[in-house]
């Protein structure tokens, strides 16, 4: 229990423990909600909000540097920039049951992508299903990238064998690199769509690279841009 990210290698690795459970502010009722996990009358279907690093991240990083991405006194932030191994991955969780996720779409179905979640363990559970985009393109011109960035996320209630489908709507903005005076910036290229850890689709956009401004636009696969 704790209020933020906690170094938990060595509980993770001990051959003494199987599984850990993490609570942040729990409330009053915290000593309730632990034993209804431990003494399974409840299935957990939770996801970490937070990277957790190991003890040794407070060293590199300066108090003085707020930035996101890498510099002389920064290692990099939070899932979209770090590339370090972390202690837990944002988006970690388990569940005393197991999923399923299968690709829904057919080839116009595009702008709203369907997947489809199936419970294939034994009891019933909730899962929330998390959706990220990941560029394939190299940055141009001094701008941030993404290793991959949440656009989605959806809860889901299922019982044993039970499917159910899940939508996630992707627009442009979700596809933007940021340049460091600010501008932002659709480029032509692969973008890997996952669920969860898993690679589901490929979206390919062609034609030139245009400078954002502030108007709204959403795309479908294989548009000129």
């Amino acid at each position: 229990m704790s209020g933020s990210g906690l170094d938990l290698t060595y509980i993770r690795d001990s051959p003494q423990f199987d599984s850990l459970i993490w609570i942040g502010y729990a409330g009053q009722s915290d000593g309730l909600a632990i034993s209804n996990v431990v003494f399974d009358q409840y299935n957990p279907g939770r996801r970490l909000p937070i990277a957790m690093y190991s003890a040794s991240y407070v060293d590199n990083v300066s108090m003085f540097d707020m930035q996101m991405i890498s510099s002389s006194t920064n290692p990099d932030r939070t899932y979209k920039f770090y590339t370090g191994k972390a202690v837990y991955k944002f988006g970690s969780g388990l569940s005393y049951t197991a999923f399923l996720y299968s690709w829904n779409n057919d080839s116009i179905l595009v702008r709203l992508f369907r997947v489809n979640v199936t419970n294939t363990g034994e009891i019933s559970g909730d899962d929330v299903v998390l959706a990220f985009v990941r560029s394939r393109n190299a940055t141009m011109n001094g701008e941030i990238s993404p290793i991959k960035q949440l656009f989605g996320f959806e809860r889901v209630s299922l019982a044993v064998n039970q499917s159910k489908d899940v939508f996630f709507p992707l627009t442009v903005q979700h596809l933007l690199t940021i340049a460091r005076d600010g501008t932002k910036w659709l480029r032509p290229g692969s973008y890997d769509i996952l669920i969860g850890e898993q690679h589901m689709h490929t979206l390919k956009l062609y034609g030139q690279s245009i400078q954002w401004a502030s108007k709204r636009h959403v795309f479908s696969s294989n548009e000129n841009i």
